[in-house]
């Protein structure tokens, strides 16, 4: 779908003579080293002069989320000494569906359609920016359905994580310390918003990435009413809302530093990221391979579990009373509420996984299903409900049969039925009635004498003669005859072994094993037989 909606941009731009979507040219307007262009008259009559060539280059800003590319329009005609560069999830052909402008003059082709906002490093080389500028993080996408509504704290997570995510990798094309400016509802107004009620504190939250408040560089008052009109919730609303009439654009110091995160966090997000430390880490952590960069974080959390291995060993080590519960209190210890913006809410273990497989499917970030695939952020947590990243893998493509592996495998399967499921992450045992999982045989037995498992086998009409339950009782009492069978065997090497050693001398081990009543020999294979 990307590649469709280029060759359309590629297509549409090959007859204005206008260089292709998304590309970035020179700082000063020009295309691949051509003269400077002339001033550019914008939509709302304002002529833009072009950057006099012997002046220093002027600053640089970023804007992210500004979908529409209006509001970008209008900061470039109220700040012609700026240098303004806007990144869109849509293509051109998208803009051009909703009826906008998707390369207005006044920006120079400074314009890039069809960018993952988490992944704006990737579309710009080195650091070239000296600010970074967020439009209403969060608030113009789409609710995904998993959700239902924006007005629940999973929402506000969402909004978070992505703030979280854009400043963090914003941090690849800053220069060096520049600023962050933030485009945000004034938060009176926005408590009457459909999302008011879920608890999105995003002043907080960029205060909580490490950059600090100064002075707004930049006024609303300036900007002509007519270039605030953006996507709302993944729509364009045909009139603005009051709760968004008002708006600020605060401004905060940012760093190329890492963002602080407590463990808690740390242990939900992919370990891979960068730009990220361990708040309050434990002491003694190792030095990062690479002089002067900081810790990666899979190092950084490969030493908080070694510092916890005797805990985690004390906490999970056999009982004397067996209905006795691991305690893991304190083991990670919980963040202060200033520090919570990026904990997952409670909220997530209220919701069954029919109606919500897996955190992750609300955590895509779309404006409307025609977006390109290539521009959807989808980010990557861990689900505190089964904490895995892992999904279930795809069935085995068919080979060619092996003559012999055949031969081996009709003679196997005269001794041993071959199970109707598949074994999947070491858990042997799957009951097609409540879908849970288990790795023995005797917790599928523990689990089948469980009020769920009763509650759903009275609701299943048929449950008690179907098929499935048959494979699994099957299943369960091949499982225990095989056990049973390794312990009987176990029993008779553990007896045959000390047999052969109380008897000096004896020179065979067999006869060892049986008792051994000869002198002579060492009895070395009754003891290579103990320690099997």
């Amino acid at each position: 779908q990307g590649e469709a909606a280029a060759g359309e941009a590629a297509a549409a731009v090959a007859g204005s003579g206008a260089p292709p979507a998304g590309e970035l040219v020179a700082g000063d307007g020009s295309a691949n080293g051509a003269a400077p262009a002339a001033a550019v008259p914008s939509a709302g009559g304002v002529v833009v002069p072009p950057p006099d060539p012997s002046l220093p280059p002027p600053k640089r800003v970023l804007v992210v989320g500004d979908e529409n590319l209006l509001f970008t329009t209008g900061l470039q005609e109220a700040y012609p000494d700026i240098e303004f560069t806007v990144t869109t999830v849509l293509s051109r052909s998208n803009l051009e569906a909703y009826n906008f402008d998707p390369h207005p003059q006044v920006l120079r082709n400074r314009i890039r359609h069809m960018v993952d906002p988490c992944r704006i490093g990737k579309h710009f080389q080195g650091a070239g920016f000296d600010d970074i500028m967020l439009f209403l993080p969060g608030l113009g996408f789409a609710t995904p359905r998993e959700l239902g509504s924006s007005d629940r704290p999973l929402f506000a997570y969402r909004c978070h994580l992505f703030a979280f995510h854009v400043i963090r990798h914003s941090k690849l094309v800053l220069k060096g310390e520049g600023h962050l400016h933030l485009v945000w509802p004034d938060e009176n107004r926005f408590m009457t918003s459909p999302c008011g009620a879920a608890g999105i504190e995003m002043g907080q939250l960029v205060q909580f990435c490490g950059c600090k408040p100064v002075e707004a560089q930049f006024e609303m008052e300036k900007i002509h009413a007519d270039h605030f009109f953006p996507f709302i919730l993944g729509d364009v609303p045909t009139e603005l809302p009051e709760w968004m009439s008002g708006p600020r654009i605060h401004s905060f110091m940012l760093d190329r530093s890492p963002i602080a995160i407590p463990l808690s966090v740390a242990l939900l997000l992919h370990p891979d990221v960068g730009f990220v430390s361990i708040k309050d880490a434990s002491p003694d952590a190792p030095v990062s391979p690479m002089p002067g960069a900081p810790l990666p974080l899979r190092m950084a959390l490969v030493h908080e579990a070694n510092t916890r291995k005797e805990r985690l060993k004390e906490i999970y080590a056999p009982k004397e009373n067996v209905d006795d519960k691991p305690d893991v209190l304190g083991l990670v210890p919980e963040p202060p509420e200033e520090d919570s913006l990026l904990s997952i809410p409670m909220e997530i273990f209220m919701i069954s996984f029919d109606d919500l497989p897996h955190l992750s499917m609300v955590l895509k970030f779309l404006i409307c299903e025609e977006q390109p695939q290539l521009s959807v952020a989808s980010l990557d947590v861990l689900d505190p409900r089964l904490p895995t990243r892992i999904s279930r893998p795809p069935p085995a493509k068919p080979t060619a049969p092996n003559p012999l592996s055949a031969l081996v495998n009709s003679v196997m399967q005269g001794k041993k039925r071959q199970r109707s499921q598949e074994e999947w992450g070491m858990m042997k045992f799957y009951c097609p009635l409540t879908k849970i999982c288990t790795p023995t045989a005797e917790k599928m037995r523990d689990h089948i004498k469980g009020d769920l498992y009763r509650r759903k086998a009275a609701a299943a009409a048929g449950w008690d003669d179907s098929t499935e339950k048959k494979d699994l009782i099957l299943d369960l009492e091949e499982e225990e005859a095989s056990e049973r069978s390794k312990r009987a065997r176990i029993g008779q090497s553990d007896s045959g072994g000390k047999g052969g050693q109380d008897r000096k001398g004896g020179r065979d081990g067999d006869k060892g094993r049986k008792g051994g009543d000869r002198k002579g020999g060492k009895g070395s294979k009754g003891k290579d037989r103990d320690r099997g």
